[in-house]
Parts: structure tokens; C-alpha cells; sequence
């Protein structure tokens, strides 16, 4: 499996969990990243940046108060 292939399985697998226990989801929240780079003529390698910034929170189970703990 691809790298690409890989991040794209993430997302489809986890990528409907909430954000830090926001009402978004994590691939909104990626999807939101990237829409902003793109309305601010980022380059594509800042876009992709944008948009993969969190992709950790999809490679552990991150506990929903891991926002509360710093």
C-alpha cells in the first residue's frame, strides 16, 4: 500500500470521529486546514501540509478529553 493510499484509508476509517470533541470531524477539520491555505494562494506542499497537520490524531486512538489535558 501506497503512502497515499495509506492517508486516504485513515480518513475513510477514522476520518468521521470528532475533532478534539468539536462538532466537526477530523476530516473537516483537515478539509477546513486545507480550504484556507488554498483561499490564501498557498502553495500546493503548504496545502497538503494544511491539510495532513492533524493526521496523527488518526494514527493512535486519542482519548475525546485529549484536548483538556495540554
Amino acid at each position: 500500500m501506497t503512502i497515499i493510499e495509506e492517508i486516504f484509508r485513515l480518513f475513510e476509517s477514522k476520518g468521521k470521529t470528532s475533532y478534539l470533541g468539536e462538532p466537526i470531524s477530523q476530516l473537516q477539520h483537515a478539509l477546513q486546514a486545507a480550504n484556507c491555505a488554498l483561499r490564501e494562494h498557498a502553495p500546493a506542499h503548504l496545502v497538503v501540509a494544511a491539510l495532513l497537520h492533524d493526521v496523527g490524531h488518526l494514527v493512535e486512538d486519542l482519548p475525546e478529553d485529549i484536548a483538556g489535558r495540554g
